[in-house]
């Protein structure tokens, strides 16, 4: 009895939270139904055959096309809605429907667009695969809630052509493992992708992976994966692409939350909540997540020194802006974030703190453009432990201890005008300024031997510009560019003989360079739903600190820095076909492409003993990717959309040139990249119920560069069942990996293995 008084005394306050949240939002009243009519043209007067016109409104969404003539018409819809229209190449346009309904057909003329833009306040694609002839895939907050995924990570997984460094979900892999690559251009624990939060870098500063649990998942709207090389906006890192996480607004009310419970012993508990007082809003969302997971090493292979790997999390954010008229606003967003895990071993663990403080401003006018500028910046202290395992995993000695202090403050602004209803010109300016250091002490015998200071600065400047041009009715032409310059300075190492006290400094050379990022890109929109897009472009990404200063250890592989580090550039192209077909229910995609990197940086093996495995981080000749990629989008019924996705990519060294020359990874294939990647989702609603299922399937790859640790097949599948049980709360129960399928995740040489079977159940809620 008592311990059922003491989880009633707990579940109280939660349970009345829900209730009352529950009775926030009133009913909508039933209003007459009216018809929308309406004609869709371009800036140069020609009828926008086949745009889609989605309407809004407390009935739900009704969507149509515009006939031959640009026109369109809904009936028997209810006023007082939204009414979005939407075209390949244009700024989708957006207007509010008055309770009363419009007296006259509604007129609405097109702009051009570019493919992407710097800083987007809102996501803009509201399917998970757009029709655009180009490599878009958006997931929108209707998939994000029907998803059985915990973290974000998992969430973009989905998306053919994203991957981290390792196969594993963040809930269970190292953070330094975390960083993103997307469609082949090479996996390392660098990202060589932008991540960006509403246009702020999530990238971690000194070793530019990603901290996902960093977001909590209640205030996320939409999250956007672009492939292919996008240095022309984004400058430095955007290698393969953006990874883009767009937040709620607080315009109007809203409330989201998620408490749950799951097997490895994994509690969760996230939520969201903001609102406009005045010409203010106020939004706040946190997050708290812990789990034991699980033994990394399969049975065969571990022995007493293996343990659990699970992490213990700690977000929170608060943003306050005010609105300047109906012209723009501007916000502060200050968000706090701590993170502590075990590593498969007793003394492998480590942890995080980061506290960071993001400014922005929005402005509009129509005789002089648009303006949005960004300031952030953020500290951060990483610190971690290494062990070597003996060879019958029973035992293990401290090798090393590392603490990675870094701070960043950097900038974006940026300016775009429409003139003449044709050309859509947009510039900007960023800079960042890091800096951070790596303090190892290293351990024989399990005693401290020595100790190394590393570290250094680093300054990245950009000034890039855009035209999006209507050349003709149905012709887009954008072409842009971007300048960038940045240098490492203040590099150095000292070494400490703690047993003599003998220091060994070394400094290094400051070194500067600078890269030109240009990109053209053609869009035809054919008859019928039918949209061709080619591009050619050329990116770039500077060494991170974290592989100019830092030495690391993984198992029995021992990984190190290289302060003679150069830039990595990449030349590549693309052609895509997009069709929208069956009233507008089903969307076909597919996009060929190719991309070299010229100084790829690579963990490039040394020695290979039985005990240990050396490599160092050194530049490569040439890699290349090239393959092409499938995408479509069907809906079924009113009730039920399935969409898959097919991506095949050979990655390889084309070479390798260093002196004397080396041939030895010559055509083989790059690491962590499988040829063969293909996914699906679906996603049913009927009343107060709802379901989704997604599948990914990935094929054999290479865990080194040598190819000789093979990684087999890969097959996830995951799924959620929602039951609404009052107007704002719903319970649900969601599985991962229901197959029960162990992949291999990573060798070193010991197998890493995936994590099992992962089930929980919970209580959501959300108003808006």
């Amino acid at each position: 009895m008592s311990r059922l008084v003491r989880f009633a005394y707990r579940a109280a306050p939660i349970i009345l939270f829900i209730a009352v949240i529950s009775l926030l939002v009133p009913f909508a009243r039933a209003q007459e139904a009216v018809n929308l009519l309406g004609n869709i043209a371009d800036s140069t007067g020609a009828a926008v055959h086949g745009a889609q016109i989605e309407y809004r409104s407390v009935a739900g969404v009704v969507t149509t096309s515009t006939d031959e003539k640009g026109e369109f018409t809904l009936s028997g819809v209810p006023p007082g809605g939204t009414l979005r229209v939407s075209f390949p190449g244009f700024s989708p346009a957006t207007m509010e429907i008055a309770p009363r309904g419009p007296v006259e057909p509604l007129k609405i003329v097109l702009t051009p667009a570019p493919n992407l833009q710097r800083i987007e306040v809102q996501a803009l694609a509201p399917n998970r695969i757009p029709a655009v002839p180009v490599s878009q895939f958006e997931i929108p907050a209707s998939e994000i809630s029907a998803s059985g995924s915990l973290v974000i990570d998992d969430l973009f997984r989905q998306v053919p052509g994203f991957s981290t460094f390792r196969r594993s979900s963040s809930l269970f892999a190292n953070p330094t493992s975390q960083g993103v690559s997307l469609r082949g251009v090479g996996a390392s624990a660098t990202s060589r992708a932008a991540v960006l939060l509403d246009g702020v870098p999530l990238n971690d500063p000194f070793g530019n992976w990603v901290y996902f649990q960093r977001v909590p998942e209640a205030e996320i709207q939409s999250l956007e994966v672009w492939n292919g090389g996008a240095s022309d906006l984004y400058g430095n890192g955007a290698l393969g692409g953006v990874v883009n996480i767009h937040t709620r607004s607080a315009q109007e009310p809203y409330g989201a939350g998620e408490i749950s419970y799951g097997n490895l012993n994994t509690p969760y508990i996230s939520f969201a909540a903001g609102a406009p007082i005045g010409h203010w809003t106020i939004a706040a969302a946190g997050q708290a997540l812990r789990t034991e997971g699980y033994i990394l090493v399969p049975p065969d292979q571990r022995g007493s020194a293996d343990t659990n790997a699970g992490t213990a999390d700690l977000t929170g954010t608060f943003e306050i802006s005010h609105s300047l008229g109906e012209q723009g606003r501007f916000f502060a967003r200050a968000s706090g974030f701590g993170e502590s895990r075990n590593n498969g071993t007793a003394l492998q663990k480590n942890n995080t703190t980061i506290p960071e403080l993001d400014l922005g401003a929005d402005w509009s006018s129509k005789s002089f453009g648009n303006f949005s500028a960004r300031l952030y910046g953020s500290t951060e202290i990483y610190h971690q432990t290494f062990s070597a395992v003996a060879a019958d995993r029973n035992s293990e000695f401290l090798t090393g201890s590392q603490r990675n202090p870094s701070q960043q403050v950097g900038f974006v602004g940026t300016w775009s005008r429409l003139f003449a209803q044709k050309h859509n010109v947009s510039a900007g300016f960023e800079a960042r300024d890091i800096r951070g250091h790596s303090q190892d002490t290293s351990f024989s015998g399990g005693v401290a031997s020595a100790l190394t200071d590393a570290g250094g600065r680093q300054h990245t400047f950009g000034f890039f510009g855009q035209d999006a041009f209507l050349l003709a009715p149905n012709w887009l032409l954008t072409f842009g560019a971007r300048v960038d310059a940045w240098d490492n300075n203040t590099g150095y190492r000292n070494r400490t003989v703690l047993a003599t006290g003998i220091v060994t400094p070394t400094t290094f050379s400051d070194r500067s360079d600078t890269a030109f990022s240009p990109r053209a890109s053609l869009l035809h929109n054919f008859q019928h739903g039918l949209a061709l897009n080619a591009s050619i472009y050329r990116a770039f990404r500077a060494p991170t600190l974290n592989e100019l200063y830092r030495n690391f250890r993984v198992g029995n592989i021992l990984t190190l820095s290289n302060p003679a580090l150069t830039g990595e550039h990449l030349t590549g192209g693309e052609i895509g076909l997009s069709q929208r077909t069956w009233n507008d229910k089903l969307t076909l995609r597919g996009n060929f492409f190719w991309s070299d990197i010229r100084d790829p940086v690579a963990n490039v093996t040394l020695t290979k003993t039985s005990a240990l495995i050396t490599r160092q981080k050194e530049n490569l000749g040439v890699t290349r990717a090239r393959g092409f990629e499938l995408a479509g989008q069907v809906q079924v019924t009113p009730r039920l959309q399935i969409s898959a996705a097919y991506l095949f990519v050979d990655s390889t060294v084309v070479s390798y040139d260093v002196t004397p020359p080396n041939t030895s990874l010559v055509g083989l294939r790059l690491p962590q990249v499988p040829q063969n990647q293909f996914s699906f989702q679906a996603s049913y609603f009927a009343g107060k119920w709802s379901a989704g299922l997604q599948g990914r399937f990935l094929g054999d790859a290479f865990d080194d560069d040598l190819n000789t640790l093979p990684l087999g097949r890969a097959f996830s599948l995951d799924a959620q069942i929602t039951r609404q049980i009052l107007p704002h709360t719903s319970i649900f129960f969601a599985a991962q990996n229901l197959t029960d399928n162990r992949f291999a995740i990573a060798k070193s040489p010991v197998t890493t293995e995936g994590p099992p079977i992962f089930i929980r159940g919970g209580v959501r809620f959300a108003l808006r």
